[in-house]
């Protein structure tokens, strides 16, 4: 039997396969964008380390189903299974996350809640479940990887349990969307490994998926805050 309850879910692509479907250096240069994924998956690995709390890292092509809600419901289901009765659950591609974050939804699972992680392309970069909350046919039922997963989520847990939603942040889906994570409070260690990694790219004909005029706002620091979201509590 497990003495802790709680335990860090890292579920995600492979660096490999994000790399071959994300292309978010542009079809051309797609060793730069293994590089980041690579580098990112070992960053939430560090992040979670930190928490303290035990860590298990599950890729998609791991489990079984044929749709993405079947596989990652049963992720859920096989952590479970093992004698945990709290996951949170995280992405390998949100730059910004950090131990606070995993932290907040720890503390939102002991006081009774379901906690989610907004990210700002309408899916959810974290999602924190207890077992008693967690039914896996509905949850495989959500709209998986479309701008209505987050709002879906809310009406879901809603009927069982409290829900708490933390920060707004970006998840690397496209060269858009690494443009817009510059703009939030990156640790300096991995904004310097971006930094050298895109002037590397600077040397190479960018194809149109990632413009040149974008530079400038990657290598800024932050200029804005995230967009703040008032808890929704059921």
């Amino acid at each position: 039997m497990q003495t802790t309850r709680t335990l860090v879910m890292i579920y995600s692509l492979a660096p490999s396969r994000q790399a071959r479907d994300k292309h978010v250096f542009g079809s051309r240069n797609q060793q730069a964008a293994v590089t980041l994924f690579d580098r990112l998956e070992g960053r939430i690995q560090s992040v979670a380390g930190k928490t303290g709390l035990p860590m298990m890292i599950i890729h998609d092509h791991q489990q079984r189903g044929t749709t993405f809600g079947e596989r990652y419901a049963a992720a859920f289901t096989q952590v479970f299974s093992l004698g945990y009765d709290q996951v949170i659950s995280v992405g390998n591609d949100i730059p910004a996350l950090s131990e606070h974050h995993i932290l907040l939804a720890k503390e939102g699972l002991d006081s009774g809640q379901t906690v989610f992680g907004p990210s700002r392309d309408g899916g959810d970069y974290l999602i924190a479940l207890s077992k008693s909350a967690f039914e896996e046919k509905s949850f495989a039922s959500m709209p998986w990887r479309t701008d209505r997963l987050h709002e879906a989520l809310l009406l879901l847990f809603a009927k069982t349990s409290p829900v708490n939603c933390l920060e707004y942040l970006v998840d690397i889906d496209s060269a858009e969307a690494l443009v817009d994570s510059m703009t939030q409070a990156l640790d300096f260690i991995f904004r310097k490994f971006l930094r050298a990694l895109l002037k590397s790219l600077v040397k190479i004909e960018f194809n149109r998926t990632f413009q040149l005029n974008s530079l400038p706002l990657l290598f800024a620091g932050p200029r804005r805050a995230p967009p703040q979201i008032t808890p929704y509590m059921h």
